[in-house]
């Protein structure tokens, strides 16, 4: 009876084994031929790659009242206050285009962080209380993306004037 149950044992760990060899080998020969689907259809699309947009949107344009939330939600509404195009439309779709086009936006408006009161205040054409100003990205032509990045400070304008809060 003994017997029996070791070569039960056995059997069942030889056909686990192998059964998942098997199973990861099909997995790795449907990897390596969505590669060279996605291979293609790059290249094919290439043609259509936009660059990556970074675009500079107030409280008020992203649904955001009295301060009640602290993300944007959706689309903002409206143009941004202040937009930056990449160069060349190098950056791939999807999540690395994505991730690498937030950098960019990013090295972008730190340079421009310290003057960033009085461009906002010049860019937007109305009067500001207290809004923070959230980045946005825009990739290979879709919609206006958040980042959940903002400028962590407050903005107050009149006429067009930075002023303190």
């Amino acid at each position: 009876m003994i017997g029996i149950q070791k070569w039960t044992i056995l059997a069942a760990i030889l056909w686990l084994a192998t059964s998942g060899d098997a199973r990861r080998k099909l997995k790795r020969d449907e990897m390596e031929t969505l590669k060279s689907v996605e291979t293609i259809d790059i290249d094919e699309d290439y043609v259509e790659i936009e660059s990556c947009q970074c675009g500079v949107f107030m409280s008020q344009q992203v649904g955001f009242k009295d301060g009640r939330r602290s993300r944007p939600r959706g689309p903002p509404q409206g143009e941004p206050v202040v937009t930056y195009d990449t160069d060349s439309p190098s950056l791939p779709c999807g999540t690395v285009g994505f991730k690498h086009c937030i950098s960019t936006c990013l090295d972008v408006i730190l340079k421009y962080l310290p003057r960033a009161g009085p461009v906002i205040c010049g860019a937007v054409e109305r009067d500001v209380h207290r809004e923070k100003a959230f980045l946005f990205i825009r990739n290979c032509g879709g919609q206006w993306t958040p980042t959940n990045f903002s400028a962590g400070k407050e903005f107050c304008c009149t006429d067009g004037q930075h002023h303190k809060c």
